[in-house]
């Protein structure tokens, strides 16, 4: 039954294939891997690798290797020996392999890291190579050949300069891991990054298994389908899968369940079923299986995958392992069978085809950064989907998941690499004779920069905002280091600068991203590293409104006086008041209306009479009616009336003077204790370095003096006897300044500006009310006025004793 299901599932294949395209197979087909193991057996193994830890690694990688590929293993030390013999992988070849895995020890005085590479590397020919040719190499330690530390480097400069360029241009692949901090990690590093290979420091068993399994899948990419905790699908193509399966819990017996719903153990017994139990996983390998959906019973690592052997098959272009910030990739990819690509729209069209991105700082805290789902209702007609992805703006680990599904079949693609800076900066603590000092070393990770022709000079900013120059001193191992001195606790910045040619033979200028590290008296130097991912900010808890408070159905005056005083007083409406004055204009008018009745009485004024006559008082109440709307309307004082207080700025800062000497007049008391001479620096690279020279805080304190052995250029101001213009970047932190500085002040002014203008006009509305009305007298006079006024009716009582209206003219 599973035959013909096989054979009806070809057939389908074949119809829907033709015709199929070929599209640069010679570029698209894997060539079948030749993986080479050089591991280190020097003697300071003992104490990295007590455990022998890389021996299980080893046996791991002996059992991935596919049928057909190519391996060996070398051992080396001060001597390089060939483990286990360099030729095409088969049951044989692993057997010989896993009885000699145990003669890997901690024997070796030396490490002799550039004849190893050399050995390794025998019979790779560069104009017919049939393998994509890759070394792992393993160590834990620096180039050691000799007890003269000149030997040593000069072995150094020989593998760098001979050796390297050699396995470059053979194609050969180096992915390095080192087993220690202390090893030679920029000879590592140059090592990978020259052949685009990986570089890792393992530094726990979990580590050194993870990056062997990391370094293989660069070197011999597999076939792979989905695994979750729903198990695998496996379609009728597939002639064989490898389930490697890493147990959390190591001691859990791992099942596996067939779609018949057959279980298998390492205790299963079948010609098809191929079972390795090792300390902390399990690679099952199983022929001719059914196809269908199979699960795995155990609680596994997110390491685990499952890898299948087909006609069937997902290629994807050539990535790289290395990327640099700010680049960006284009990935093409294709469905193949038995080589030739699938460019038929009716079996295209049915494919599901997605892309995700997921990256971070380290592999322990990866997240989905970006998607897509290609187009597949009008498919390309050659059958290659090329597609995009995002620009790489932050250093980390970054890794890449193409996945095809097929409704009958899922094939999925994995690639990961990493993005680094051109060039990087750290920090080290240096003890010499008995004084702490600080090295900070600049390296190259751009294999297309000239290194004797680049140069490179740092900045740094002290907590207190003191900013001093240092050249960085080539230190003959592709490196530039100079000394840092703190002198009080807080944050350091180290700004970078770099100046030098490329390979083509063009010049460049590149600066490194400021590097950020607080010193402490007890902890030394701390880098502060930028998070991979902006933290986001907590979304604000909605808060309930508060109920309405009824209002009181009855209440007397004096209640309501009583409540109002326990409540704060607010600011009385604009409309409120103007309308409160209105009134009491009103009520003033008709108050000397009544005055000037009661003068009258006793003899004759016409003149007096006809300035209150009925006209005049409603022209009157109608113009300050009118003056009343007019002010209203005004009640929001124009824009332009504001202007922000800005004379005491000070618009032009004091000049800063720079430093413009060069290196190039260096005598020999400028050699380091060495006997280097520090690399000249040209007047251009000097002069765009930020600010060199402020003014320093008062009574800073004298500078400790350096010592013989780690001596300091320092280039003070009055030194240098030149003055400069200010640069670029410095001139705009000063307009920056002066721009604060005029927000600061229009902030500071604004508030009692604005209530100034509203008493203002509070005052002119009352005084033009007045003048309309005939009343624009003195506050004082006013007053007295008003009392008499009232006094006087108080004292008549002429009216309510006639009981009638005083006689009219």
């Amino acid at each position: 039954m599973m035959f013909k299901r096989q054979l009806l599932f070809s057939v389908f294949l074949v119809i829907c294939c033709l015709p199929s395209v070929s599209v640069g197979q010679a570029d698209r087909l894997v060539l079948p891997p030749d993986v080479r193991l050089v591991i280190d057996v020097s003697g300071s193994m003992k104490l990295n690798d007590p455990k022998n830890l890389r021996q299980p690694a080893v046996d791991l990688l002996v059992q991935l290797l596919p049928e057909g590929s190519k391996s060996g293993i070398w051992t080396f030390g001060r001597w390089v020996n060939m483990l286990v013999k360099h030729q095409k992988v088969d049951d044989a070849w692993r057997e010989g392999a896993d009885s000699k895995s145990d003669q890997i020890n901690s024997l070796g005085l030396f490490t002799n890291i550039g004849d190893a590479l050399e050995k390794a590397a025998y019979g790779i020919n560069p104009t017919n190579n049939k393998y994509r040719s890759s070394i792992i190499l393993l160590t834990d330690g620096m180039v050691d050949i000799s007890k003269d530390r000149g030997v040593n480097r000069r072995e150094w400069r020989r593998i760098v300069d001979e050796v390297l360029p050699r396995l470059e241009d053979a194609g050969v692949v180096i992915h390095t891991i080192a087993l220690s901090d202390n090893a030679d990690i920029d000879l590592l590093n140059k090592l990978s990054l020259s052949t685009d290979g990986i570089s890792a420091v393992a530094h726990s068993a979990d580590d050194l298994m993870r990056i062997f399994l990391k370094a293989f899948d660069a070197s011999a990419p597999m076939e792979q389908v989905p695994l979750s905790e729903e198990g695998f699908l496996i379609d009728a193509s597939v002639e064989e899968f490898t389930a490697l399966i890493f147990r959390k819990n190591k001691k859990e017996l791992t099942q596996l369940v067939g779609p018949d719903q057959q279980v298998m153990t390492a205790k299963s017994s079948s010609k098809y079923i191929k079972w390795y139990r090792a300390a902390k996983y399990d690679l099952i390998t199983v022929k001719q299986p059914l196809q269908g959906r199979w699960q795995v019973l155990a609680e596994m690592d997110p390491d685990s995958r499952i890898t299948v052997v087909s006609n069937l098959n997902l290629r994807v272009s050539a990535l790289p392992n290395n990327i640099l910030k700010g680049q960006q990739e284009s990935v093409s990819l294709v469905l193949q069978e038995d080589g030739a690509t699938i460019a038929r729209e009716e079996f295209l069209s049915l494919m599901d085809i997605s892309a995700e991105l997921i990256g971070g700082k380290d592999e322990f805290d990866l997240r989905e950064l970006w998607s897509q789902t290609l187009e597949t209702t009008y498919p390309p007609t050659n059958g290659v989907f090329d597609f995009e992805l995002p620009t790489f703006n932050k250093e980390g680990i970054y890794q890449l998941t193409i996945t095809v599904d097929g409704k009958s079949f899922i094939r999925e693609f994995s690639h990961q690499f990493t993005t680094r800076q051109p060039f990087s900066a750290d920090l080290k603590e240096d003890v010499r004779g008995g004084q702490t000092s600080y090295t900070l070393t600049a390296r190259v990770f751009d294999t297309d920069v000239v290194v004797n022709d680049t140069k490179i000079v740092a900045t740094i900013i002290s907590p207190n905002g003191r900013k001093k120059i240092r050249p960085l001193r080539a230190s003959g191992l592709d490196t530039w280091k100079t000394t840092i001195r703190p002198q009080s606790e807080g944050e350091y910045i180290a700004k970078i600068k770099i100046r030098g040619k490329n390979e083509d033979g063009g010049d460049f200028e590149q600066n490194i991203d400021p590097i950020r590290f607080n010193y402490s008296i007890d902890q030394g130097f701390i880098e502060e590293e930028e998070p991979f991912f902006e933290e986001e900010e907590p979304e604000p808890e909605p808060t309930e409104e508060p109920a309405p408070t009824p209002e009181p159905v009855e209440e007397d005056e004096k209640n309501e006086d009583e409540v109002g005083s326990e409540k704060p007083q607010e600011e009385m409406p604009g409309w409120l008041l103007y309308s409160v004055l209105g009134l009491s204009n009103v009520l003033l008018f008709g108050l000397g209306f009544m005055l000037f009745r009661k003068i009258l009485r006793g003899g004759n004024n016409e003149e007096i009479l006809d300035q209150f006559s009925e006209a005049n008082v409603e022209q009157e109440v109608e113009e300050a009616a009118k003056a009343e709307a007019e002010d209203e309307l005004e009640e929001e004082p124009p824009m332009e009336d504001i202007d922000p207080v800005v004379d005491d700025i000070d618009p032009e800062p004091e000049p800063v003077r720079e430093v413009t000497e060069t290196f190039d007049e260096l005598g020999e008391d400028d050699l380091d204790p060495e006997g280097e001479m520090e690399m000249p620096m040209d007047d251009d690279l000097m002069a765009d370095v930020e600010e060199v020279v402020e003014v320093p805080d008062p009574d800073p304190g004298p500078d400790p003096e350096p010592s013989a052995e780690t001596e300091v250029i320092e280039m003070p101001m009055e030194e240098a006897g030149v003055e400069t213009p200010v640069e670029e970047e410095d001139s705009m932190d000063a307009l920056d300044d002066l721009d604060q500085m005029a927000v600061d002040a229009e902030e500071a002014s604004e508030a009692p500006v604005e209530e100034e203008e509203e008493e203002e006009e509070e005052e002119d509305m009352v005084s033009a009310m007045l003048k309309a009305q005939g009343l624009d007298l003195a506050e004082d006079e006013l007053d007295d006025a008003i009392s008499s006024l009232i006094d006087e009716l108080e004292n008549d009582d002429s009216f309510e004793d006639l009981g009638e209206e005083p006689p009219e003219k």
